[in-house]
Protein backbone atom coordinates (compact mmCIF):
# COMPACT_ATOMS: atom_id res chain seq x y z
CA UNK A 1 0.00 0.00 0.00
CA UNK A 2 2.87 2.38 0.81
CA UNK A 3 4.41 1.71 -2.58
CA UNK A 4 1.06 2.39 -4.27
CA UNK A 5 0.74 5.75 -2.45
CA UNK A 6 4.25 6.73 -3.51
CA UNK A 7 3.40 5.83 -7.10
CA UNK A 8 0.31 8.06 -7.01
CA UNK A 9 2.32 10.94 -5.54
CA UNK A 10 4.98 10.51 -8.22
CA UNK A 11 2.35 10.55 -10.96
CA UNK A 12 0.80 13.75 -9.58
CA UNK A 13 4.23 15.35 -9.48
CA UNK A 14 4.87 14.44 -13.12
CA UNK A 15 1.44 15.71 -14.18
CA UNK A 16 2.03 18.99 -12.36
CA UNK A 17 5.41 19.40 -13.98
CA UNK A 18 4.07 19.00 -17.51
CA UNK A 19 1.26 21.51 -16.97
CA UNK A 20 3.15 24.76 -16.43
CA UNK A 21 2.94 26.31 -19.89
CA UNK A 22 0.30 28.88 -20.78
CA UNK A 23 0.13 28.61 -24.58
CA UNK A 24 -2.42 26.04 -25.75
CA UNK A 25 -2.58 24.12 -29.02
CA UNK A 26 -2.91 20.59 -30.32
CA UNK A 27 -5.83 18.18 -30.40
CA UNK A 28 -9.28 18.66 -28.89
CA UNK A 29 -10.85 15.33 -27.93
CA UNK A 30 -14.59 14.61 -28.33
CA UNK A 31 -16.61 16.88 -26.01
CA UNK A 32 -20.40 17.11 -26.18
CA UNK A 33 -20.73 20.60 -24.64
CA UNK A 34 -18.08 22.00 -26.95
CA UNK A 35 -19.65 20.39 -30.00
CA UNK A 36 -23.09 21.78 -29.10
CA UNK A 37 -21.76 25.35 -28.76
CA UNK A 38 -19.67 25.19 -31.94
CA UNK A 39 -22.58 23.66 -33.87
CA UNK A 40 -24.99 26.40 -32.72
CA UNK A 41 -22.63 29.05 -34.11
CA UNK A 42 -21.81 27.08 -37.26
CA UNK A 43 -25.46 26.39 -38.12
CA UNK A 44 -26.13 30.14 -38.16
CA UNK A 45 -22.98 30.89 -40.21
CA UNK A 46 -21.43 32.84 -37.35
CA UNK A 47 -18.39 30.60 -37.79
CA UNK A 48 -17.28 28.17 -40.49
CA UNK A 49 -16.01 24.86 -39.08
CA UNK A 50 -16.43 21.15 -39.79
CA UNK A 51 -17.56 19.10 -36.78
CA UNK A 52 -17.68 15.67 -38.40
CA UNK A 53 -14.07 14.58 -37.75
CA UNK A 54 -12.83 14.25 -34.16
CA UNK A 55 -10.47 15.01 -32.56
CA UNK A 56 -10.57 18.59 -33.78
CA UNK A 57 -7.51 20.82 -33.73
CA UNK A 58 -7.15 23.81 -31.42
CA UNK A 59 -5.85 25.85 -34.36
CA UNK A 60 -8.98 25.29 -36.45
CA UNK A 61 -11.29 26.24 -33.60
CA UNK A 62 -9.24 29.38 -32.94
CA UNK A 63 -9.23 30.27 -36.65
CA UNK A 64 -13.00 29.94 -36.89
CA UNK A 65 -13.61 32.00 -33.73
CA UNK A 66 -11.20 34.73 -34.85
CA UNK A 67 -13.13 35.03 -38.12
CA UNK A 68 -16.56 34.91 -36.47
CA UNK A 69 -19.33 37.12 -37.86
CA UNK A 70 -20.74 38.26 -34.50
CA UNK A 71 -24.02 40.20 -34.66
CA UNK A 72 -25.39 40.03 -31.10
CA UNK A 73 -24.45 39.52 -27.47
CA UNK A 74 -25.80 35.96 -27.40
CA UNK A 75 -23.28 34.87 -30.02
CA UNK A 76 -20.47 36.65 -28.18
CA UNK A 77 -21.43 34.88 -24.93
CA UNK A 78 -21.23 31.46 -26.62
CA UNK A 79 -17.82 32.29 -28.08
CA UNK A 80 -16.53 33.28 -24.65
CA UNK A 81 -17.93 30.04 -23.21
CA UNK A 82 -16.09 28.02 -25.87
CA UNK A 83 -12.82 29.79 -25.08
CA UNK A 84 -13.28 29.10 -21.38
CA UNK A 85 -13.99 25.43 -22.10
CA UNK A 86 -10.82 25.09 -24.17
CA UNK A 87 -8.71 26.95 -21.63
CA UNK A 88 -9.99 24.62 -18.91
CA UNK A 89 -8.56 21.46 -20.51
CA UNK A 90 -5.25 22.68 -21.92
CA UNK A 91 -2.18 23.05 -19.68
CA UNK A 92 -3.94 21.71 -16.64
CA UNK A 93 -4.17 18.77 -14.26
CA UNK A 94 -7.62 17.26 -13.83
CA UNK A 95 -9.08 14.79 -11.38
CA UNK A 96 -12.26 13.03 -12.44
CA UNK A 97 -14.51 10.35 -10.99
CA UNK A 98 -17.44 8.52 -12.53
CA UNK A 99 -19.99 6.43 -10.63
CA UNK A 100 -22.96 4.57 -12.12
CA UNK A 101 -25.53 2.50 -10.28
CA UNK A 102 -25.56 -0.13 -13.05
CA UNK A 103 -24.74 -0.86 -16.68
CA UNK A 104 -26.82 1.39 -18.92
CA UNK A 105 -28.37 -0.96 -21.50
CA UNK A 106 -28.91 1.82 -24.09
CA UNK A 107 -26.28 2.41 -26.82
CA UNK A 108 -24.49 5.68 -26.11
CA UNK A 109 -23.73 8.55 -28.47
CA UNK A 110 -21.00 11.08 -29.15
CA UNK A 111 -18.56 11.49 -26.22
CA UNK A 112 -20.98 9.64 -23.91
CA UNK A 113 -19.39 6.18 -23.72
CA UNK A 114 -18.19 4.92 -20.36
CA UNK A 115 -16.32 1.62 -20.28
CA UNK A 116 -16.94 0.87 -16.59
CA UNK A 117 -19.42 1.72 -13.84
CA UNK A 118 -16.70 3.16 -11.60
CA UNK A 119 -13.75 5.20 -12.89
CA UNK A 120 -11.04 7.31 -11.26
CA UNK A 121 -8.98 9.46 -13.63
CA UNK A 122 -5.92 11.66 -13.24
CA UNK A 123 -4.89 13.57 -16.36
CA UNK A 124 -2.35 16.24 -17.20
CA UNK A 125 -1.86 18.27 -20.35
CA UNK A 126 1.08 20.29 -21.66
CA UNK A 127 0.48 22.22 -24.88
CA UNK A 128 2.38 24.76 -26.95
CA UNK A 129 1.96 25.87 -30.55
CA UNK A 130 3.90 22.81 -31.74
CA UNK A 131 3.70 20.21 -28.95
CA UNK A 132 0.70 18.53 -27.32
CA UNK A 133 1.20 15.98 -24.53
CA UNK A 134 -1.71 14.43 -22.67
CA UNK A 135 -1.20 11.81 -19.94
CA UNK A 136 -4.38 10.17 -18.66
CA UNK A 137 -4.33 7.41 -16.05
CA UNK A 138 -7.58 5.55 -15.35
CA UNK A 139 -8.51 3.10 -12.61
CA UNK A 140 -11.76 1.22 -13.22
CA UNK A 141 -14.13 -1.18 -11.51
CA UNK A 142 -17.21 -3.07 -12.80
CA UNK A 143 -15.96 -3.02 -16.39
CA UNK A 144 -18.47 -2.89 -19.24
CA UNK A 145 -15.75 -3.28 -21.87
CA UNK A 146 -13.13 -5.79 -20.76
CA UNK A 147 -9.55 -4.58 -20.95
CA UNK A 148 -7.40 -7.27 -19.33
CA UNK A 149 -6.68 -4.86 -16.47
CA UNK A 150 -8.47 -2.40 -14.20
CA UNK A 151 -5.89 0.25 -15.11
CA UNK A 152 -5.30 1.90 -18.48
CA UNK A 153 -4.05 4.99 -20.30
CA UNK A 154 -7.12 5.59 -22.48
CA UNK A 155 -6.98 9.18 -23.74
CA UNK A 156 -3.19 9.52 -23.45
CA UNK A 157 -1.18 10.75 -26.44
CA UNK A 158 1.79 12.81 -27.54
CA UNK A 159 1.98 14.91 -30.68
CA UNK A 160 4.09 17.42 -32.58
CA UNK A 161 3.09 19.83 -35.32
CA UNK A 162 5.11 19.68 -38.53
CA UNK A 163 4.16 22.08 -41.37
CA UNK A 164 0.51 22.39 -40.34
CA UNK A 165 0.22 18.63 -39.70
CA UNK A 166 -0.31 17.18 -36.23
CA UNK A 167 1.54 13.87 -35.92
CA UNK A 168 0.42 12.04 -32.78
CA UNK A 169 0.69 8.64 -31.14
CA UNK A 170 -1.40 7.25 -28.33
CA UNK A 171 -4.86 6.06 -27.34
CA UNK A 172 -6.94 8.73 -29.05
CA UNK A 173 -10.76 8.55 -29.23
CA UNK A 174 -12.17 9.25 -32.70
CA UNK A 175 -15.50 10.03 -34.34
CA UNK A 176 -16.05 10.08 -38.11
CA UNK A 177 -19.33 11.42 -39.41
CA UNK A 178 -22.11 13.97 -38.82
CA UNK A 179 -24.22 11.78 -36.50
CA UNK A 180 -24.92 12.42 -32.82
CA UNK A 181 -25.82 8.93 -31.61
CA UNK A 182 -23.65 7.01 -34.02
CA UNK A 183 -21.38 6.76 -37.01
CA UNK A 184 -21.38 3.66 -39.16
CA UNK A 185 -17.60 3.56 -39.53
CA UNK A 186 -15.74 5.06 -36.53
CA UNK A 187 -16.93 6.07 -33.06
CA UNK A 188 -15.81 6.10 -29.44
CA UNK A 189 -18.12 3.20 -28.48
CA UNK A 190 -15.00 1.03 -28.13
CA UNK A 191 -11.89 2.01 -26.21
CA UNK A 192 -9.37 3.96 -28.32
CA UNK A 193 -7.19 1.97 -30.70
CA UNK A 194 -3.52 2.51 -29.85
CA UNK A 195 -1.65 3.96 -32.82
CA UNK A 196 -0.65 6.94 -34.94
CA UNK A 197 -2.89 9.77 -36.11
CA UNK A 198 -2.12 12.50 -38.65
CA UNK A 199 -4.34 15.48 -39.45
CA UNK A 200 -4.19 19.11 -40.51
CA UNK A 201 -3.96 21.77 -37.84
CA UNK A 202 -5.47 24.65 -39.82
CA UNK A 203 -8.14 23.64 -42.36
CA UNK A 204 -7.74 26.66 -44.64
CA UNK A 205 -8.64 26.14 -48.33
CA UNK A 206 -6.01 25.62 -51.02
CA UNK A 207 -4.65 28.86 -52.41
CA UNK A 208 -4.37 27.61 -55.99
CA UNK A 209 -7.51 28.32 -58.07
CA UNK A 210 -7.38 24.74 -59.35
CA UNK A 211 -8.31 23.43 -55.88
CA UNK A 212 -9.66 26.41 -53.96
CA UNK A 213 -13.21 25.42 -54.96
CA UNK A 214 -12.97 22.53 -52.45
CA UNK A 215 -13.18 25.07 -49.64
CA UNK A 216 -11.87 24.25 -46.18
CA UNK A 217 -10.78 20.63 -45.96
CA UNK A 218 -9.45 18.12 -43.47
CA UNK A 219 -8.05 14.62 -43.40
CA UNK A 220 -7.26 12.06 -40.72
CA UNK A 221 -4.89 9.18 -41.37
CA UNK A 222 -4.67 6.54 -38.65
CA UNK A 223 -2.75 3.31 -38.16
CA UNK A 224 -2.97 1.20 -35.02
CA UNK A 225 -3.35 -2.27 -33.57
CA UNK A 226 -6.61 -3.71 -32.26
CA UNK A 227 -6.41 -4.95 -28.66
CA UNK A 228 -7.36 -8.44 -27.48
CA UNK A 229 -8.52 -9.65 -30.89
CA UNK A 230 -8.60 -13.37 -30.25
CA UNK A 231 -9.39 -14.70 -33.74
CA UNK A 232 -6.38 -12.92 -35.32
CA UNK A 233 -4.17 -11.43 -32.58
CA UNK A 234 -2.23 -8.26 -33.46
CA UNK A 235 -4.60 -7.27 -36.27
CA UNK A 236 -3.83 -3.78 -37.61
CA UNK A 237 -6.45 -1.09 -38.25
CA UNK A 238 -5.68 1.54 -40.90
CA UNK A 239 -8.07 4.37 -41.67
CA UNK A 240 -8.41 7.49 -43.81
CA UNK A 241 -11.07 10.19 -43.70
CA UNK A 242 -11.34 13.35 -45.80
CA UNK A 243 -13.89 16.17 -45.71
CA UNK A 244 -14.47 19.26 -47.83
CA UNK A 245 -16.79 22.27 -47.65
CA UNK A 246 -17.20 23.69 -51.17
CA UNK A 247 -19.98 26.05 -49.98
CA UNK A 248 -21.13 27.49 -46.66
CA UNK A 249 -24.15 25.15 -46.67
CA UNK A 250 -22.77 21.77 -47.78
CA UNK A 251 -20.14 19.37 -46.44
CA UNK A 252 -19.06 16.09 -48.01
CA UNK A 253 -16.98 13.43 -46.28
CA UNK A 254 -15.46 10.10 -47.25
CA UNK A 255 -14.06 7.42 -44.93
CA UNK A 256 -12.30 4.09 -45.33
CA UNK A 257 -10.90 1.58 -42.83
CA UNK A 258 -8.92 -1.61 -43.40
CA UNK A 259 -8.31 -4.48 -41.00
CA UNK A 260 -5.03 -6.04 -42.12
CA UNK A 261 -2.39 -8.52 -41.00
CA UNK A 262 -2.32 -10.21 -37.64
CA UNK A 263 -0.84 -13.47 -36.42
CA UNK A 264 -0.85 -16.14 -39.10
CA UNK A 265 -1.82 -13.66 -41.83
CA UNK A 266 0.32 -12.24 -44.64
CA UNK A 267 2.13 -9.22 -43.20
CA UNK A 268 4.32 -8.36 -46.20
CA UNK A 269 4.32 -5.33 -48.49
CA UNK A 270 2.53 -7.20 -51.27
CA UNK A 271 -0.38 -8.01 -48.97
CA UNK A 272 -0.40 -4.44 -47.64
CA UNK A 273 -0.62 -2.87 -51.09
CA UNK A 274 -3.31 -5.34 -52.16
CA UNK A 275 -5.32 -4.26 -49.12
CA UNK A 276 -4.76 -0.55 -49.82
CA UNK A 277 -5.70 -1.08 -53.47
CA UNK A 278 -8.93 -2.86 -52.57
CA UNK A 279 -7.83 -6.13 -54.12
CA UNK A 280 -9.63 -8.30 -51.61
CA UNK A 281 -12.95 -10.19 -51.37
CA UNK A 282 -11.14 -13.15 -52.93
CA UNK A 283 -12.76 -15.71 -50.65
CA UNK A 284 -9.32 -17.31 -50.26
CA UNK A 285 -8.47 -17.64 -46.57
CA UNK A 286 -4.72 -17.86 -47.23
CA UNK A 287 -4.35 -14.92 -49.62
CA UNK A 288 -7.16 -12.45 -48.88
CA UNK A 289 -5.38 -9.28 -47.68
CA UNK A 290 -7.95 -7.88 -45.26
CA UNK A 291 -11.38 -6.59 -44.33
CA UNK A 292 -12.54 -3.17 -45.48
CA UNK A 293 -15.37 -0.72 -44.90
CA UNK A 294 -15.82 2.52 -46.83
CA UNK A 295 -18.49 5.12 -47.23
CA UNK A 296 -19.68 8.67 -47.77
CA UNK A 297 -21.49 11.19 -45.60
CA UNK A 298 -22.95 14.64 -46.09
CA UNK A 299 -24.49 17.57 -44.25
CA UNK A 300 -26.80 20.18 -45.76
CA UNK A 301 -27.38 23.39 -43.76
CA UNK A 302 -30.64 25.19 -44.51
CA UNK A 303 -29.82 28.49 -42.77
CA UNK A 304 -27.78 29.97 -45.67
CA UNK A 305 -30.55 28.93 -48.08
CA UNK A 306 -33.84 29.72 -46.31
CA UNK A 307 -32.78 31.37 -43.03
CA UNK A 308 -33.79 28.31 -40.97
CA UNK A 309 -31.22 26.96 -38.43
CA UNK A 310 -31.89 23.33 -39.35
CA UNK A 311 -29.66 20.77 -41.09
CA UNK A 312 -30.15 17.35 -42.62
CA UNK A 313 -27.35 14.79 -42.72
CA UNK A 314 -26.73 11.24 -43.79
CA UNK A 315 -24.16 8.48 -44.08
CA UNK A 316 -23.76 5.34 -46.18
CA UNK A 317 -21.08 2.74 -45.43
CA UNK A 318 -20.47 -0.48 -47.34
CA UNK A 319 -18.86 -3.76 -46.30
CA UNK A 320 -17.80 -4.48 -49.88
CA UNK A 321 -16.97 -2.65 -53.10
CA UNK A 322 -18.44 -2.84 -56.59
CA UNK A 323 -17.15 -0.73 -59.48
CA UNK A 324 -15.09 1.42 -57.10
CA UNK A 325 -18.18 2.27 -55.03
CA UNK A 326 -19.33 0.92 -51.63
CA UNK A 327 -21.76 -2.00 -51.79
CA UNK A 328 -23.68 -4.06 -49.21
CA UNK A 329 -24.43 -0.76 -47.50
CA UNK A 330 -25.73 0.31 -44.11
CA UNK A 331 -27.39 3.70 -43.64
CA UNK A 332 -27.73 6.48 -41.08
CA UNK A 333 -29.51 9.82 -41.33
CA UNK A 334 -30.94 12.63 -39.27
CA UNK A 335 -32.23 16.17 -38.91
CA UNK A 336 -31.02 18.69 -36.32
CA UNK A 337 -32.02 22.17 -35.22
CA UNK A 338 -30.30 25.01 -33.34
CA UNK A 339 -32.69 27.61 -31.95
CA UNK A 340 -33.03 30.22 -29.20
CA UNK A 341 -35.42 30.04 -26.25
CA UNK A 342 -35.50 32.85 -23.67
CA UNK A 343 -32.17 34.10 -24.99
CA UNK A 344 -30.35 30.76 -24.62
CA UNK A 345 -29.47 27.97 -27.11
CA UNK A 346 -31.94 25.13 -27.62
CA UNK A 347 -30.65 22.21 -29.72
CA UNK A 348 -32.42 19.06 -30.90
CA UNK A 349 -32.02 16.17 -33.30
CA UNK A 350 -33.84 13.11 -34.61
CA UNK A 351 -31.59 10.33 -35.89
CA UNK A 352 -32.06 6.86 -37.33
CA UNK A 353 -29.53 4.15 -38.16
CA UNK A 354 -29.76 0.73 -39.82
CA UNK A 355 -26.75 -1.61 -39.62
CA UNK A 356 -28.37 -4.37 -41.65
CA UNK A 357 -26.88 -4.33 -45.15
CA UNK A 358 -29.28 -3.31 -47.91
CA UNK A 359 -31.83 -2.49 -45.17
CA UNK A 360 -32.69 -6.04 -44.07
CA UNK A 361 -29.83 -8.52 -44.66
CA UNK A 362 -28.18 -10.05 -41.57
CA UNK A 363 -24.71 -11.41 -40.93
CA UNK A 364 -22.76 -9.04 -43.20
CA UNK A 365 -22.16 -5.67 -41.53
CA UNK A 366 -19.09 -5.66 -39.25
CA UNK A 367 -18.40 -9.33 -40.10
CA UNK A 368 -15.62 -11.12 -42.04
CA UNK A 369 -14.76 -14.72 -42.82
CA UNK A 370 -11.13 -14.29 -41.66
CA UNK A 371 -11.47 -11.69 -38.90
CA UNK A 372 -14.13 -13.69 -37.09
CA UNK A 373 -14.37 -11.33 -34.10
CA UNK A 374 -15.75 -8.80 -36.58
CA UNK A 375 -15.29 -5.04 -36.62
CA UNK A 376 -15.07 -4.94 -32.84
CA UNK A 377 -12.37 -4.34 -30.24
CA UNK A 378 -12.71 -6.15 -26.91
CA UNK A 379 -16.29 -6.93 -27.91
CA UNK A 380 -17.28 -3.27 -28.44
CA UNK A 381 -18.11 -1.97 -31.90
CA UNK A 382 -15.55 0.22 -33.66
CA UNK A 383 -18.47 1.55 -35.72
CA UNK A 384 -21.99 2.24 -34.54
CA UNK A 385 -22.41 1.61 -30.81
CA UNK A 386 -25.19 -0.97 -31.27
CA UNK A 387 -23.01 -3.08 -33.58
CA UNK A 388 -24.17 -4.88 -36.70
CA UNK A 389 -27.64 -6.14 -37.66
CA UNK A 390 -29.52 -3.49 -35.74
CA UNK A 391 -31.90 -0.56 -36.10
CA UNK A 392 -32.06 2.46 -33.85
CA UNK A 393 -34.14 5.64 -33.65
CA UNK A 394 -33.28 8.41 -31.19
CA UNK A 395 -34.26 11.97 -30.44
CA UNK A 396 -32.70 14.44 -28.04
CA UNK A 397 -33.37 17.98 -26.83
CA UNK A 398 -30.69 20.01 -25.03
CA UNK A 399 -31.20 23.42 -23.44
CA UNK A 400 -28.50 25.71 -22.06
CA UNK A 401 -29.90 27.52 -19.03
CA UNK A 402 -26.77 29.65 -18.62
CA UNK A 403 -22.99 29.28 -18.83
CA UNK A 404 -23.01 26.90 -15.86
CA UNK A 405 -26.08 24.74 -16.48
CA UNK A 406 -27.34 22.49 -19.29
CA UNK A 407 -30.25 20.08 -19.23
CA UNK A 408 -31.18 17.42 -21.77
CA UNK A 409 -33.57 14.58 -22.44
CA UNK A 410 -33.14 11.68 -24.86
CA UNK A 411 -35.53 8.98 -26.08
CA UNK A 412 -34.39 5.80 -27.82
CA UNK A 413 -35.86 2.73 -29.52
CA UNK A 414 -33.53 0.04 -30.85
CA UNK A 415 -33.52 -3.52 -32.13
CA UNK A 416 -29.98 -4.85 -31.78
CA UNK A 417 -27.95 -7.87 -32.92
CA UNK A 418 -30.73 -9.69 -34.75
CA UNK A 419 -28.26 -12.43 -35.79
CA UNK A 420 -27.09 -13.12 -32.18
CA UNK A 421 -23.44 -12.50 -33.16
CA UNK A 422 -21.38 -13.43 -30.10
CA UNK A 423 -18.57 -11.03 -31.04
CA UNK A 424 -20.81 -8.15 -29.92
CA UNK A 425 -20.19 -8.38 -26.17
CA UNK A 426 -22.14 -5.23 -25.26
CA UNK A 427 -25.30 -6.51 -26.97
CA UNK A 428 -24.72 -10.29 -27.23
CA UNK A 429 -28.32 -11.29 -28.00
CA UNK A 430 -31.10 -10.13 -30.26
CA UNK A 431 -33.24 -7.75 -28.22
CA UNK A 432 -35.44 -4.69 -28.38
CA UNK A 433 -34.42 -1.77 -26.16
CA UNK A 434 -36.68 1.15 -25.26
CA UNK A 435 -35.37 3.87 -23.00
CA UNK A 436 -35.16 7.48 -21.91
CA UNK A 437 -32.61 9.53 -19.99
CA UNK A 438 -32.44 12.95 -18.37
CA UNK A 439 -29.16 14.85 -18.02
CA UNK A 440 -27.96 17.87 -16.07
CA UNK A 441 -24.50 19.41 -16.39
CA UNK A 442 -23.50 22.00 -13.78
CA UNK A 443 -20.35 24.06 -13.34
CA UNK A 444 -19.54 25.54 -9.93
CA UNK A 445 -17.82 28.89 -9.38
CA UNK A 446 -14.48 27.18 -8.78
CA UNK A 447 -14.82 25.35 -12.14
CA UNK A 448 -15.60 22.00 -10.54
CA UNK A 449 -18.21 20.44 -12.83
CA UNK A 450 -20.75 17.65 -12.41
CA UNK A 451 -22.49 15.73 -15.17
CA UNK A 452 -25.46 13.77 -13.82
CA UNK A 453 -27.81 11.43 -15.65
CA UNK A 454 -30.79 9.26 -14.74
CA UNK A 455 -32.31 6.71 -17.09
CA UNK A 456 -34.95 4.06 -17.45
CA UNK A 457 -34.81 1.27 -20.03
CA UNK A 458 -36.81 -1.83 -20.86
CA UNK A 459 -35.61 -4.79 -22.93
CA UNK A 460 -36.74 -8.29 -23.90
CA UNK A 461 -34.82 -9.68 -20.93
CA UNK A 462 -35.95 -8.82 -17.42
CA UNK A 463 -32.39 -8.87 -16.10
CA UNK A 464 -31.50 -6.08 -18.56
CA UNK A 465 -34.36 -3.77 -17.53
CA UNK A 466 -32.92 -0.85 -15.63
CA UNK A 467 -33.65 2.26 -13.63
CA UNK A 468 -30.28 3.85 -13.01
CA UNK A 469 -28.26 6.96 -12.35
CA UNK A 470 -24.70 8.13 -12.93
CA UNK A 471 -22.60 11.16 -12.05
CA UNK A 472 -19.22 12.38 -13.28
CA UNK A 473 -17.28 14.94 -11.23
CA UNK A 474 -14.37 16.87 -12.75
CA UNK A 475 -11.90 18.97 -10.72
CA UNK A 476 -9.39 21.02 -12.79
CA UNK A 477 -6.17 22.58 -11.56
CA UNK A 478 -4.96 25.29 -13.93
CA UNK A 479 -1.28 26.17 -14.12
Amino acid sequence: MKKFKLTKLAMLAVLSAISTHSIAGGLVLPDNNLRSDLAWLSERNVIQISLSTWPLSQEEITRSLNNANITNSEQEAIIQRIKKNLNRTKNSVQLETHFASSHNSMPQGFAQSEYSDIRYTVSGNYSTDDVDLNLTANGERALRVENGSDYNLNGSYGGVKIWNQWVTFGEIPQWWGPGHDGSLIRTDAARPVTGFLLQRADQSPFETPWLSWIGSWQYQLTAGQIKQYSSQPNTKLIGLRMTMNPTDFFELGGSRVVMWGGDGRPNNWNSFWNAMGGRDNTGDYNDDPGNQLAGLDFKLKLYPLIDLPVSVYGQMVGEDEANLFPSKNAFMGGIEGYHTLWGQPLNWYIEGANTHTEWDKDGVMYRHFIYKNGYYQQGASLGHAMGGDGRMLTTKVEYTLDDDNRVSTRLMYAKVNKSDFDGNKLFPKSETIKGADLGWWHNFENDISTDAKVWVSKTDYETRNDLGAAVTVNVPFKW
